[in-house]
């Protein structure tokens, strides 16, 4: 027998706010996979235009980086993306398996974020900490 004590209910005012985060993260998700795409071709172009030899093995690292960093930024719009599609279905069918599958994923979205940015400031800190103790050691000399 469910309980109905905690049932949720998704009332008018639910629906259209979820409505509309639905809408924006399928811009914002369809935006990112642009934005993607052109980190791509940016790193294509980089690897086939000819430079000059002093900036030849730079040109390589840099669209390596490009890569890496739209290898990284598809999985949360991924995860942006098919919330919006599950919670768009959801909203449609009023199918609580498809809301349920598209909270799941903005959930992984803002723990892909909150994980990167803590990596982020991890780095930020370890660099801080090696130039001052660089500079303290130059200092000394």
């Amino acid at each position: 027998m469910e309980d109905l004590e905690n049932k949720l209910e998704l009332n008018q005012s639910i629906r259209q706010s979820l409505s509309k985060m639905v809408y924006w993260a399928k811009f914002l998700a369809i935006i990112g996979f642009v934005g993607i795409g052109l980190m791509v071709i940016v790193a294509i172009v980089v690897m086939v235009i000819p430079t000059n030899n002093f900036f030849a093995g730079s040109q390589y690292l840099m669209a390596f980086f490009y890569l890496v960093m739209a290898a990284l930024y598809f999985f949360p719009i991924n995860y942006l993306y098919n919330f919006a599609i599950k919670g768009r279905t959801a909203l449609n069918s009023n199918n609580q398996n498809s809301l349920e599958v598209g909270l799941t994923n903005l959930a992984s979205n803002f723990k892909f974020i909150g994980v990167t940015v803590i990596v982020v400031i991890s780095i930020y800190a370890l660099v801080l900490i090696i130039a001052i103790s660089s500079f303290a050691i130059s200092s000394m000399l």
